[in-house]
């Protein structure tokens, strides 16, 4: 089941030559993938699994709480396989300059 998250959570981009790395503040996260799509499905993953770990500990409604966010869709009864959908911000780190925001 899909349970979607009410959050937009910006995630700062840089490229170089080898790799695409995403990092988002707020949270304390980093993913690296080698092109700009993989990039974007790590960061899904890792949303997904940082949400299955709170969920799965007890800890969920109160990491939302405190973030500002709410779900979309409710818990289902039976936890398991369970996958967080969450809107995120890919920004792209120019090395002038502020951000520029790239659209999903």
């Amino acid at each position: 089941m899909i349970v979607r998250v009410d959050a937009n959570i910006l995630w700062q981009v840089s490229a170089n030559r080898y790799s695409w790395v995403a990092t988002c503040e707020p949270l304390k996260l980093t993913v690296e993938a080698n092109t700009y799509g993989e990039l974007m499905e790590s960061i899904s993953e890792t949303l997904d699994a940082v949400l299955s770990e709170l969920m799965k500990s007890s800890e969920l409604p109160l990491f939302l709480k405190t973030h500002g966010w709410t779900l979309a869709t409710p818990l289902p009864t039976q936890l398991e396989d369970v996958r967080f959908d969450v809107p995120f911000i890919p920004a792209m780190m120019g090395a002038d300059g502020p951000p520029g925001v790239v659209r999903q």
